[in-house]
């Protein structure tokens, strides 16, 4: 008996093996149809076209109009018209004519490119089931393609074209990106012996020389000069002056890396530049690894700093009010806490409102190294706390898993739109972002076209970053009584040549000229988009919602999310609920960014290129340097984010609408 069980068990190991085996060795096809696999490659990832790196890239030959087909099973996440300009960079000019064949017409018809359009073809993009992206380019066809379709393995795409000026020969280009984004091997999946390498891991100096430490400030400061052209918008000629001669005195001596770290984080602070668009992509040193933590946890409201969290055994400082921390002031501390504040444009109030409430790491300047705080309370009682490792804190109380603002964190992470009855006379229309593809519009459209007799729509754009301005548009168009109004809009750039920092950038060489299309406009700085005219949208023939509509905002609501509302607004058709937006009304700086290196210290950040001008029309109602303002304010609490499990701006829409 236990030599059939053994028997059996050994039998059901070799099944799971074998069927282990015949997992891994399950490959993707060949894209050029009736090819064999490797057949007609011209340049592999590692190899350089001319003087230019092919780092992630897969060119392959074959005859022009040779049939492509999908490799894998998956799902279409984006469709366009594009073309290489070098193999970090990329024209996009969307897909408007439903085929590839159509679109390109459509381009050649309006569009005035520096580019021959025998290199401007289709590209598609394939999300697989593991979260891994497919990148093919290269395209032509008549086939009609829709974001969100799903594809089959050996499912037709299109027919062969070219891919990349530089590469003679018709071509298509292959590309495969991880689930976070980053290049992944194009090669391995065919069963090819492969040629890319991951991107090695960067040596971060312990220490920077004075003559290092400062070759690297200067670049930083030089580069947010030239790429950002918002600058003169919230950096004065004095605020300048002041921020670099300060950050100077600390270069006179070798550095820590951690200690330049901070330096050049504060460069993106309330102290100089912040922009909700431009961050450092490095990890904090300070606050990696297994970091300290406190055993009461800070934050503010109000002007007052108060015990907002506290590890098991220290509840019983919940809720006390702080009158200083190591002999600084509240009021004081508040004070340097703003000033370190990241993350957000122009003179925007709810972010750092948010930030004081959330962040209690924020009032120590992110400095979680092991440490003893003294705390003084409002009842003359007094704290000595001594930090512990982060692996070593007990349970946090209160514990905030059931609030509502966490569940929609979560019900948001889950699903990009829902759309929900509340009662007989409201609906919520939930959008987590403005990433939606075809066939979820199509979806949200449906839920629309079935309850259009709902006197009341609730829609929620807080926790949403923004996304994709045409989805934007399409979703206001069922929304409007009339065209949107004409705003003075402009896209504005500080070259329209090459820019000295990209010698240090990771996507642009030092020869691109990513707006040489862009012109001079007399008596004004800069160099604008020929074609910058504002974008009016007109009301959908096919789906109109007529009732009242009220959106909920908060600091959260961030690019298209601010700009999706403003329109609204604009039009009279909505009324905003909640906070100010995170992101600003008359403009943004963002749409296209410079990803730079400095030169010793190997941290990265990113720059936004492109200052776009929504409306320039400052008023009582939209004051300069803010963001949307909402109609009704619903103001922070402690309470909307660690303790309820209403959603407060929710609520007070609800109760609104039914008080009418």
């Amino acid at each position: 008996m236990m030599k059939k069980l053994i028997s059996t068990l050994l039998l059901a190991l070799a099944v799971i093996a074998g069927q282990a085996q015949v997992s891994e060795s399950v490959k993707w096809q060949w894209p050029v149809k009736d090819a064999k696999v490797g057949e007609g490659i011209v340049y592999r990832p590692q190899e350089r076209i001319e003087k230019e790196l092919n780092t992630d890239n897969l060119f392959i030959a074959a005859p022009e109009g040779a049939e492509v087909v999908s490799p894998a099973d998956g799902t279409i996440a984006h469709v366009s018209i594009d073309a290489l300009t070098s193999l970090t960079q990329m024209i996009t000019f969307g897909n408007d004519g439903g085929t590839f064949d159509k679109s390109r017409a459509l381009v050649e018809k309006r569009e005035k490119t520096p580019i021959p359009m025998k290199y401007i073809n289709g590209g598609v993009t394939l999300r697989l089931a593991d979260g891994r992206k497919i990148h093919i380019d290269g395209l032509r066809g008549d086939l009609p393609f829709k974001t969100g379709q799903r594809i089959s393995k050996g499912q037709t795409l299109g027919t062969v074209a070219y891919a990349y000026r530089k590469v003679g020969q018709p071509h298509i280009s292959i590309s495969v990106s991880t689930k976070e984004g980053k290049n992944d091997d194009p090669m391995k999946p065919f069963g090819l012996k492969s040629t890319f390498k991951k991107p090695t891991p960067v040596t971060i100096p312990q220490t920077l020389t004075v003559k290092q430490a400062n070759e690297d400030f200067d670049f930083l400061i030089s580069a947010m000069k030239e790429c950002y052209p918002s600058f003169n918008d919230i950096i004065t000629p004095e605020q300048c002056e002041q921020f670099v001669s300060q950050s100077k005195e600390k270069l006179k001596a070798p550095i820590s890396y951690k200690k330049f770290y901070q330096i050049v984080r504060s460069a993106f602070s309330t102290q100089f530049l912040h922009d909700s668009h431009a961050w450092i992509n490095t990890e904090n040193p300070l606050t990696s690894g297994n970091y300290y933590v406190p055993h009461v946890m800070i934050g503010a409201v109000d002007g007052k700093i108060f015990v907002r969290h506290a590890q098991l055994g220290y509840e019983k400082y919940l809720g006390k009010e702080v009158v200083s921390v190591d002999g600084i002031s509240a009021k004081e501390l508040i004070e340097r806490t703003r000033q370190n504040i990241v993350y957000y444009d122009g003179k925007i109030e709810s972010h750092i409102a948010e930030s004081l409430l959330t962040g209690w790491n924020v009032f120590f300047l992110n400095n979680l190294v092991a440490r003893t705080v003294v705390m003084k309370f409002a009842d003359g009682t007094t704290l000595r706390d001594q930090w512990v490792p982060r692996s070593q804190a007990k349970s946090i109380r209160p514990s905030s898993q059931k609030t509502s603002y966490i569940q929609r964190k979560i019900a948001n992470s889950e699903s990009q739109f829902s759309f929900r009855l509340i009662n007989d006379s409201i609906a919520l229309l939930t959008l987590s972002d403005f990433q939606l593809d075809q066939v979820q519009m199509e979806t949200i459209a449906d839920s629309l076209k079935h309850h259009l007799s709902i006197p009341n729509l609730i829609i929620d754009v807080r926790l949403n970053p923004g996304g994709n301005i045409t989805v934007c548009n399409q979703l206001l168009s069922w929304f409007i009584d009339r065209p949107t109004t004409a705003t003075t809009h402009y896209d504005k750039v500080n070259s329209n040549t090459t820019y000295q920092s990209f010698v240090h950038c990771m996507n642009y060489s030092p020869d691109d000229k990513p707006f040489e299309d862009y012109v001079a406009r007399e008596g004004q700085e800069g160099f604008y988009n020929p074609s910058s005219i504002d974008a009016i949208v007109y009301p959908d023939s096919a789906l109109h919602y007529g009732g009242r509509l009220y959106v909920l905002i908060d600091e959260t609501s961030q690019s298209a999310a601010t700009d999706f509302p403003a329109q609204l607004v604009r039009c009279g058709r909505a009324t905003t609920i909640g906070r100010e937006t995170g992101t600003g009304y008359h403009y943004m700086t963002a749409v296209k960014f410079a990803n730079l290196t400095l030169p010793n210290s190997r941290i990265t950040f990113t720059l936004p290129l492109v200052k776009t001008v929504l409306d320039d029309s400052v008023s009582e109602r939209f004051p300069a340097q803010r963001g949307l303002l909402p109609d009704v304010e619903v103001p922070l609490t402690y309470e909307e984010f660690y303790t309820s499990e209403r959603d407060i701006v929710l609520d007070k829409a609800i109760e609104m609408i039914s008080s009418k």
